[in-house]
């Protein structure tokens, strides 16, 4: 090798050195970039994401009334903290962290449905004289505003669901006063309670099948079964995607929602009719289904699997919390025929 050539070998070196070092600086500063960019969007994620279930919530003081409903006023403390304690995740804009939280969203979304069931039947049933006469003012209001769709997001603030629902909470708040005060009714009889737990029970039955069509794949129907599935069931049978299956988060986490409320509305309702639970000896009864609610509500997962039968890897969560549903089902029923006795 020439002393021309041994320089020039060493030239070509450094070169391809520059371009392989500038190669790597650009993708460092573009790596850097990156992290810029989503550092702040992660770190609002983490600070704004909480799954509120904690099975010991106790009633917002502001709203316990002497002589009220102890389960108006949780079902009010439930939507007040959602709405004000944390962030309402389902009407978040994509530009918002929060939109890409399936699991938030969903919990949310049950409980707001939960709880605008339950103001419902306190407005069609509970509420009122016996089943008969006008429905109550605040809780009929309270029904409508609860009910709002809860991904509705506006400029126009009033016309978002979170103002809607502040206005349903100071409805049902409004109703408790009135009943503190003796101007508004509460029908505690056995046969309203007994009519208000079947409507419960048959809601849940509603949600367990919703876990058989997730947990369930295209092969365990017929086609005589598949035909007769609305078209809203058969989108949702699939083959079971494990860990990477979107169904289950939203599922698992819309049916926790339900559970949640249901679980510290009923508890309170046990309050409530205490005097029917104890006059129809179904004390035990009542307290074993909320120890499976209170079980069924505070499972937790933040990546909830839909594994395949059989397979000794991957869970399935569904599964497992479509039991504990069953359960506080099954309870349910028990409970609805014993009291109408």
């Amino acid at each position: 090798m020439t002393i021309a050539s041994f320089f020039d070998s060493v030239g070509t070196r450094y070169a391809d050195w520059r371009r392989e070092r500038s190669f790597f600086g650009k993708a460092g500063w573009v790596a850097a970039g990156v992290l810029v960019i989503f550092a702040p969007f992660l770190i609002v994620y983490l600070a704004e994401y909480q799954i509120a279930d904690d099975p010991d919530l106790k009633p917002n003081p502001a709203f316990e009334v002497q002589g009220g409903s102890r389960a108006v006023a949780m079902a009010a403390t439930l939507m007040d903290a959602e709405i004000h304690d944390g962030t309402w995740a389902p009407s978040r804009l994509w530009y918002h962290p929060l939109a890409y939280s399936s699991n938030m969203k969903n919990f949310q979304m049950g409980e707001q449905y939960a709880v605008s069931r339950f103001a419902g039947e306190m407005a069609d049933l509970l509420g009122r004289d016996r089943g008969a006469g006008d429905t109550d003012p605040d809780l009929r209001k309270a029904k409508g505003a609860l009910s709002f769709d809860p991904a509705i997001w506006s400029l126009v603030t009033s016309n978002g669901s979170v103002p809607q629902y502040e206005h349903g909470v100071e409805f049902l708040n409004s109703y408790n006063r009135r009943l503190g005060a003796g101007q508004a009714r509460f029908d505690k009889i056995p046969a309203n309670l007994s009519l208000f737990l079947d409507r419960i029970n048959k809601d849940l039955q509603s949600q367990s099948a919703i876990i058989g069509l997730t947990v369930l794949e295209p092969t365990d129907y017929t086609p005589a079964q598949m035909q007769h599935m609305t078209d809203a069931e058969r989108s949702m049978v699939s083959t079971n995607g494990g860990y990477f299956d979107s169904r289950a988060s939203q599922v698992f986490y819309a049916t926790k929602g339900r559970l949640y409320a249901y679980y510290v509305i009923l508890d309170a309702i046990g309050t409530d009719f205490h005097d029917v639970i104890e006059a129809k000896r179904v004390g035990d009864q009542w307290q074993d289904m909320i120890g499976t609610l209170r079980v069924a509500a505070t499972y937790k997962k933040y990546w909830p699997a839909n594994g395949e039968r059989g397979d000794s890897m991957v869970p399935n969560d569904l599964v497992w919390q479509g039991y504990l549903l069953g359960r506080a089902d099954a309870l349910l029923s028990v409970l609805t025929d014993t009291i109408s006795k």
